[in-house]
């Protein structure tokens, strides 16, 4: 059921990742002709200048990133584990079949279907450390309760399917809040690199904490593994309760709202206004991404490679430990290969977008997981040490080409989102992106029923392939580099 590598949209600072605010910014976010080269240019390198100026190194100190970047690390290498250790119980102690393990899979994303855009409302509307420290706390009594009901001979498979939802309807409102807590502590020219550390930690945590679950099984059994799990949750509550407190922004008055003889800003239209239903505040992000040359072909595309990627990842597990007669230890041991390719990916994300633009990297980062993925389904008959090597080689490549995807698509989403928008993007983003995960677990599930896994497993490697199409012909592939803080001063200067 564990997916052992990060899939779209899923980072937090980010999947998916300004302090100043800069009401001058519209809403719709068409982007400007500085960002996007003319139809049928082709993108440039940015000039030696500016990738000097991009290479700086943000000092991060008194920030607060620092915490925020540990408690995130944490909270998401413990998600990991009790998703891994889940899956593992669900086929060694409760038997599960493949069509169960699809809908184990489904369940961890269907929150995003019930919650996902409200989620990104409350992240607005609330003080967001508070989000981040309730939903550890109660993960932590989640996951806590597996071990407890399997030590009382109660657990079955409608439970950890309650489970799963509970955790992942949790790990979806910390991720909205987070993400759009970032901004908050740092100015939009440290973003990418931020993001980029934000990536590289959670990469290591999303596939160390599934490798770190089956060594922890493997020693002491998946109960007791997720116990160690519910633990990680309390030092990530720990970590963040230090962190400052980040009221929502408040929303700049209408032209009408302000006193008289004194002009208000101009109205944005997806800006959510004090008389707004919750329904309307819901939509004001979906409204964004409709209008948005950028966002819009993004989701799509995120949404595209996530229907493909939970195909794959129902059956993987499932696939490792049966046809190619994995150990829970060596499961996680070769996952955790993916941990060393976060790392390698966010550290190159800054090179490889100065060197071939944000647009033609995203291009090449969508496509390469594809021809990763069919290393794993090429292992079947092979001996040991050949299925070992293509299993390993195919998480590093997957997860270090999807770290970098993370990095550029939450950069660009955290640069050009106001504000107080950014929490209902976010949620509006994983409401279409990861919503249709639930579709390719199922599908994953029952094809690999009537089918066989390694079909499977190869048809949804095309598919991750094919994603690429929707950056390669949108506004995407021509974008170059984003403003910083600098260039937005002088353009609310000239304005």
């Amino acid at each position: 059921m564990h997916r052992s590598v990060p899939h779209l949209g899923a980072s937090g600072g980010t999947g998916l990742h300004p302090a100043a605010h800069h009401p001058h910014r519209r809403e719709h976010v068409h982007v400007s002709d500085d960002l996007i080269a003319e139809q049928g240019q082709q993108p440039q390198p940015v000039p030696p200048g500016d990738a000097s100026k991009e290479a700086k190194k943000p000092s991060f100190k008194g920030t607060g990133f620092l915490r925020l970047w540990t408690g995130e690390s944490v909270s998401l290498a413990g998600t990991e584990i009790t998703f891994m250790a889940m899956g593992i119980i669900a086929v060694t102690t409760l038997a599960a079949t493949p069509w169960q393990m699809g809908v184990l899979e489904a369940a961890e994303s269907a929150a995003v279907l019930l919650l996902g855009l409200s989620a990104g409302v409350w992240a607005d509307r609330y003080e967001r450390r508070r989000i981040m420290l309730m939903a550890n706390l109660t993960r932590s009594v989640l996951v806590l309760s597996v071990p407890v009901l399997f030590w009382l001979d109660l657990l079955s498979m409608p439970v950890l399917y309650l489970v799963v939802f509970l955790v992942g309807a949790l790990s979806l409102l910390f991720d909205s809040a987070m993400s759009a807590y970032l901004p908050r502590l740092l100015p939009r020219s440290q973003l990418e690199r931020a993001n980029s550390w934000m990536e590289g930690s959670a990469s290591v945590g999303m596939v160390a904490g599934p490798g770190l679950a089956g060594i922890l099984v493997q020693i002491m059994s998946a109960p007791v593994a997720l116990v160690v799990d519910s633990v990680s949750y309390l030092v990530s509550y720990t970590t963040l309760s230090r962190l400052p407190k980040a009221p929502p922004s408040a929303d700049p008055v209408e032209e009408s709202d302000a006193p008289e003889g004194k002009p208000g800003p101009a109205a944005e239209p997806g800006r959510a206004r004090p008389k707004e239903t919750h329904r309307e505040q819901v939509l004001a992000g979906l409204r964004v991404l409709r209008h948005d040359r950028l966002q819009r072909p993004m989701t799509l595309a995120a949404a595209h490679f996530n229907i493909f990627h939970s195909m794959f990842f129902a059956v993987n597990v499932l696939f490792l430990l049966k046809n190619l007669d994995f150990s829970p230890g060596l499961l996680g041991a070769t996952s955790m290969a993916g941990g060393i390719a976060g790392l390698v990916g966010a550290s190159c994300t800054p090179l490889l977008t100065r060197t071939l633009g944000q647009g033609r990297a995203l291009i090449l980062v969508y496509a390469v997981p594809g021809l990763a993925a069919v290393l794993v389904p090429l292992a079947a008959g092979t001996g040991r040490v050949v299925a070992v090597t293509l299993v390993t080689v195919s998480t590093f490549v997957y997860t270090c080409a999807v770290v970098v995807n993370l990095v550029i698509s939450d950069t660009v989403k955290q640069t050009l989102v106001p504000d107080h928008l950014l929490g209902r993007v976010t949620a509006s983003t994983r409401f279409i992106s990861w919503g249709v995960q639930p579709i390719g677990a199922l599908l994953g599930g029952w094809l690999g029923t009537w089918l066989g896994l390694v079909e499977v497993m190869v048809l949804a490697s095309a598919g991750l392939v094919a994603s690429a199409l929707w950056p390669l012909f949108s506004p995407v592939r021509s974008l170059i580099r984003l403003p910083d803080d600098e260039e937005n001063e002088e353009a609310a200067g000239d304005a």
